[in-house]
């Protein structure tokens, strides 16, 4: 169930109750001196809940240097059923969404920084039916939602419709409903923007032989693949308006017929299909049938894009990374804060391109992330948060060699990866930029091919 962002607080109270919900907040530790915790998430009931240093007086003891004894609280407010951060007169100050707060109140998916340590807050509206398990690991309470829904619907013969942007793992959930439903049968997933126009027919309900040119022999379809199991149509929005009733019928009627054959074939399918788009707009633009739309979405799971499961972020960039490398807090804070347009495919990609600078340093430092991720977090902020700014280069030409020098390999991917911007280079391993052109001059690589047109060499 979902409440609209600009209903009053009254109002979405008295809709809650009236669905049978509860609202669930969560406090999750993301980041603490360079290190990723797993599990570590308090659920919030009311009152007041402080962080600091001193284990005597802190509900949440932080082992943390930049933190004071008594550094932040949050503060549940019963009149506007929010919780706020509160500073309790910390040293180096508390943090949410980047901009340094005295007493702010909480939304869904804000990052609190308390010393050298990140938090993400996290709240849903939990329909009765659905239970949470208590232990989840770095599982986002969003996820945790969908989840909790797919495990709720899987048993049953409901077909269900999953609603979430590209890149949030619809195949992954229709793979938990599938083994949540006990069904002897495949899963057998398809993208249905991959079919050619004309084969839709044949792919997923089969052909007989001879029935078009290059039908050589017989062939069953998806559907018959998948009897007494499966079928995942993702993209379901982009089948055309002309094959939809075809799809229509083998829903309501259990049976397919082959093209170009005379008899039809029963079978046993369980239907689950996916998109990005809004079903109920393409409705009304004539491009999506609505009777169709009802026979799929006998159950709707809502599967969020990564910026409302900030919980998994940085869990999943160091899977993504595979290096044992340590996170500086600015680089933390900054994947923490992105909006991640493109999802876990787009965080795959920072990582990727975070190890080639990552490799040959101690750490993982902001620069050896993409630019947009970087301007998350302004100078001006990094200052007040008390972080160093970016190293600047002094070096002059007569600097030691060094001695474990990058593979010719790597440094050209670190080259082709900055577009030639060898000052970046030198921030992210750490090294004097003439360090990294004698690099280059060992391995006769020049700037010149590798940076585009747009970019220059920092000064």
């Amino acid at each position: 169930m979902r409440i609209p962002p600009h209903m009053t607080t009254e109002v979405a109270t008295e809709r809650r109750a009236a669905a049978g919900a509860r609202k669930v907040r969560q406090l999750t530790l993301v980041y603490q001196r360079g290190e990723i915790p797993e599990g570590r998430r308090w659920i919030l009931r009311g009152g007041k809940l402080s962080l600091g240093r001193d284990p005597e007086r802190c509900d949440i003891p932080l082992d943390d240097t930049k933190a004071s004894r008594e550094h932040a609280q949050l503060t549940y407010v019963k009149a506007s059923d929010q919780y706020r951060v509160v500073d309790l007169g910390s040293r180096n100050g508390t943090f949410m969404d980047g901009r340094r707060v005295q007493s702010e109140p909480l939304a869904n998916g804000s990052v609190v920084r308390v010393g050298d340590s990140l938090f993400v807050y996290a709240e849903a509206d939990l329909p009765d039916g659905l239970a949470l398990p208590e232990e989840q690991g770095a599982v986002a309470l969003a996820r945790m939602m969908a989840e909790a829904a797919a495990d709720l619907a899987a048993p049953t013969t409901l077909p269900i419709l999953i609603i979430g942007p590209t890149g949030a793992g619809k195949e992954v959930m229709a793979r938990r409903v599938h083994e949540g439903s006990g069904r002897p049968g495949p899963l057998v997933a398809v993208n249905c923007a991959t079919f050619a126009r004309e084969l839709i027919g044949s792919e997923l309900f089969g052909h007989a032989a001879g029935a078009f040119s290059g039908a050589h022999s017989a062939r069953e379809g998806l559907f018959v693949s998948a009897n007494g199991g499966t079928l995942f149509l993702d993209e379901i929005a982009e089948l055309p308006l002309d094959q939809q009733p075809a799809l229509l019928r083998v829903l309501q009627e259990g049976r397919v017929r082959p093209v170009g054959s005379d008899r039809e074939v029963p079978v046993d399918v369980r239907v689950v299909a996916a998109t990005h788009q809004a079903l109920d707009s393409l409705q009304k633009q004539e491009r999506f049938r609505a009777d169709l739309y009802s026979r799929l979405a006998g159950f709707e799971i809502d599967l969020p894009g990564l910026a409302q499961r900030r919980e998994e972020v940085l869990a999943l960039f160091a899977r993504f990374l595979g290096l044992a490398r340590p996170l500086t807090s600015e680089a933390a804070e900054a994947l923490l804060l992105y909006g991640w347009p493109q999802n876990v495919r787009e965080l795959k990609h920072a990582a990727e391109r975070a190890r080639l600078f990552a490799e040959h340093a101690e750490r993982v430092e902001l620069t050896a992330l993409p630019s947009a991720v970087q301007g998350c977090l302004s100078d001006a902020f990094r200052s007040e948060a008390g972080a160093p700014p970016a190293p600047q280069d002094t070096s002059g030409p007569m600097l030691a060699a060094d001695l474990e020098p990058p593979t010719r390999e790597a440094l050209t991917e670190m080259l082709a990866a900055s577009g030639g911007n060898v000052a970046e280079i030198a921030r992210a391993t750490g090294k004097h930029r003439q360090q990294v052109y004698r690099w280059m001059k060992k391995y006769g690589l020049e700037v010149g091919q590798f940076r585009t047109e747009d970019m220059e060499e920092e000064g």
